[in-house]
């Protein structure tokens, strides 16, 4: 029995494994996109690891573009922390992978691109 359970947890670790290296591969050869987004939803958690107990906090946004369209983003606490609903400014991301957020300092700065 012990055995059937260590066959499926490598099973399971083989296949996370191939997912993020399947993601990551996705993330680097897609186009990087800036686009003008508004912060709609923050989210945040902590992730508690079964066997070692580790408690690992998480960070999300949710940014509503232009065009209604909605993209989630896991982000460093520093950068999800600098964020607030309502915020409007130039997303820039690449496949899945959150890159940074200029906020506009006025609305009128939405026709202006400031680099991150």
């Amino acid at each position: 029995m012990a055995f059937i359970i260590c066959i499926a947890a490598l099973i399971i670790m083989m296949f996370v494994f191939t997912k993020m290296l399947l993601s990551f591969g996705n993330n680097s050869s897609a186009a990087v996109e800036s686009v003008d987004a508004t912060v709609v939803e923050k989210k945040q958690g902590i992730y508690t690891h079964m066997q070692s107990e580790s408690h690992v906090p998480w960070f999300r946004v949710v940014f509503e573009m232009t065009d209604g369209s909605l993209m989630e983003f896991q982000m460093q606490q520093g950068d999800f922390r600098e964020l607030e609903k309502g915020d409007r400014g130039m997303l820039t991301y690449q496949g899945n992978r959150y890159i940074c957020y200029q906020k506009y300092k006025f609305k009128s700065e939405a026709q202006e691109e400031e680099k991150c």
